[in-house]
């Protein structure tokens, strides 16, 4: 069992791991429970909040101890300030440097991110789940903590704190505002909810990217092909973007000009980026 695909695979990546955060397209939560910890997904986060029963929380905790000793690990702990939230974060305490990061559920604000970062090894980069009202009209707060390295859409527990249902009209603004609060806040674009059934998985991923969204949670590997060509630059859309900044134009330009040039830098940037993971 290891963190990433590239390094269960035996293949070092060219990408420090601090980039690899920010660049992962799908976040692949499985039990500690589970068996069969591989993953095609570019982060396997092993998941002690909604992975576990109420009464198996410390085997599981067990079992995540016994797969660090094998690689570092990403965790997705329970709330901030719950009981379940406190004994998880004392794991990851324990963890120290075979803690590759959390994924924070039910962040509520910028003080549970703060109580999360003081409480594990400095430099823990901390995922925070959006998954309420409340945490949405706190989400630029959120975003800007400096601990904070990405947002996260819980799309389920948001869908049943405000009723909305599960199309792409109702949630297009929570989206928005997720993208919108991580620009602001300089940091990578979020991660979305689970993409639903496997074979919806590309065109779930087409339209989050369309969103502003970069990477998205996974419950399945089956949908992780899909996921992944849903986030990663299309092949003829990069070589226009090089064929552009490659050519000079002959005759005047107007106001699009700059802007054009900067999406299609960043969309290079990042296919390039992608290559590499």
């Amino acid at each position: 069992m290891t963190l990433t695909h590239d390094t269960s695979a035996g293949a070092a990546s060219a990408v420090p791991a601090p980039a690899r955060v920010d660049l992962a397209r799908t976040w692949m939560l499985r039990s500690p429970l589970a068996g069969g910890l591989e993953t095609a997904a570019d982060v396997l986060v092993l998941d002690l909040e909604d992975g576990l029963p109420a009464g198996r929380k410390a085997e599981g905790r067990d079992r995540v101890r016994r797969a660090a000793d094998e690689a570092p690990v990403w965790l997705r702990i329970s709330a901030a300030g719950t009981r379940d939230g406190e004994a998880d974060l004392a794991l990851g305490r324990d963890l120290d440097d075979r803690l590759a990061g959390v994924v924070l559920a039910m962040c509520a604000g910028p003080d549970d991110v703060a109580h999360v970062a003081a409480s594990l090894p400095s430099g823990t980069p901390i995922v925070a789940m959006v998954e309420s009202a409340a945490a949405l009209l706190v989400a630029p707060a959120i975003a800007a903590h400096p601990a904070t390295r990405r947002l996260a859409f819980g799309t389920g527990d948001f869908r049943r704190d405000t009723g909305m249902a599960a199309d792409r009209i109702a949630l297009s603004w929570p989206r928005a505002q997720l993208v919108v609060a991580s620009a602001a806040a300089g940091i990578a674009g979020p991660i979305d909810g689970p993409c639903g059934p496997i074979d919806q998985a590309r065109d779930a991923a087409l339209h989050a990217a369309a969103m502003g969204f970069t990477g998205t949670l996974a419950l399945r590997d089956a949908a992780v092909p899909g996921a992944h060509a849903g986030f990663t630059p299309a092949p003829a859309d990069v070589e226009a973007a090089r064929s552009l900044l490659s050519t000079t134009p002959d005759g005047p330009v107007d106001g699009s000009y700059a802007p054009t040039l900067a999406r299609a830098r960043a969309l290079v940037e990042r296919a390039e980026a992608l290559a590499a993971l």
